[in-house]
């Protein structure tokens, strides 16, 4: 039955790798053997759904074949817990590699090798640590990751019409968003592009004005992101969700991209050509024009990219919309 294909196919989801297809085979078997005990061979799908409402939901049904015993951090948590430990391990370990590439860079202080591993290796326990701490709280009074009480197995999303993520996409993608976040919050200072082989450093006059918006944008992004790690899939709502994410950041990025233009006219410094042919003229101005030229084509391109992208989403969910809506079934319900 279809109903049980889907129950299945999200408890496959949360059971542990080793012995996960033999799991499945013995779960499916108990419960086509329990619905034709209770309603026969020829059994309704309201009455395979109250067995299942009797079951309790996938996640519940698959933390009972995690080894049992007294945990600090409980089979329904520890999902939340790793991806946490590892995002926040990347940002931390990217934060601390962004700092040392600045501080060679624009060199205001002398680097010591030994010193920055250290505080590399300090840093890593102790972030660890912290999010351990944050859900052993969370496990001590019984927080759940879902509400699920009035858990119905009708919800569960139909397996052809859902996609698996790209962990490793979003994972990198929240790590480089907390990395810029964090430049651009704590270090504003620092924002801009240093010249070779001089290590003259300029900064960009021009993020400061719109970083409400820029880091509004990042953070959408970023819960974004780590929503579809912790639910696996892609849905009806998280496209949705995602193409207005991507709508700020059009916004945003439109806005710098103005932004740059506006700054290098005042100039006279709108074409990059124009400017490179005057840079012999120009000499340590020559370099600060053409570093705001290198940040408008960056942010130009990212506009376009995710422009495309959001096109293919929106295109693609239109898609969806409309091939459930033409279906047998959606036909079925229409007429009836």
């Amino acid at each position: 039955m279809k109903l049980i294909d889907r129950y299945l196919h999200e408890v496959k989801r949360h059971l542990p790798r080793k012995n996960r297809e033999d799991i499945l085979a013995e779960l499916r078997s108990s419960l086509v053997d329990a619905l034709e005990s209770q309603a026969g061979e020829d059994a309704s799908e309201e009455e395979a759904r109250a067995l299942l409402k009797e079951w309790g939901p996938p996640r519940e049904v698959a933390a009972s074949y995690h080894p049992e015993g007294q945990y600090l951090i409980g089979p329904a948590l520890y999902p939340l817990f790793r991806m946490v430990v590892g995002i926040a391990l990347a940002a931390v370990i990217g934060a601390q590699l962004l700092a040392w590439a600045l501080a060679i860079a624009i060199g205001r202080e002398p680097f010591v090798l030994w010193d920055a591993l250290a505080s590399l290796l300090n840093s890593i326990p102790m972030t660890v640590g912290s999010v351990a701490i944050v859900f052993m709280i969370l496990q001590r009074f019984e927080v759940r990751p879902e509400l699920e009480e009035d858990w119905d197995p009708s919800s569960l999303p139909r397996i052809t019409d859902t996609e698996e993520v790209k962990r490793g996409e979003l994972i990198a993608g929240v790590v480089f968003s907390i990395l810029v976040l964090v430049l651009l919050v704590a270090f504003p200072e620092w924002v801009g592009f240093v010249t070779l082989p001089e290590g003259r450093f300029y900064a960009n006059p021009v993020l400061g004005r719109y970083l409400g918006w820029i880091v509004i944008s990042l953070l959408a992004g970023i819960g974004l992101n780590i929503y579809l790690l912790w639910q696996g899939r892609w849905g009806t709502v998280t496209r949705v969700l995602k193409v207005a994410v991507n709508l700020l950041s059009i916004g945003v990025l439109a806005l710098l991209v103005r932004a740059h233009t506006t700054w290098l006219a005042a100039r006279d410094a709108e074409g990059f050509l124009m400017t490179l042919e005057k840079f012999p003229e120009l000499l340590e101005e020559g370099f600060h024009l053409v570093g705001m030229h290198a940040f408008r084509l960056a942010f130009g391109v990212a506009l376009i990219v995710t422009s495309i992208e959001t096109v293919v989403l929106i295109y693609r969910l239109l898609k969806a919309q409309l091939g459930k809506e033409y279906s047998p079934q959606g036909l079925k319900s229409e007429i009836n």
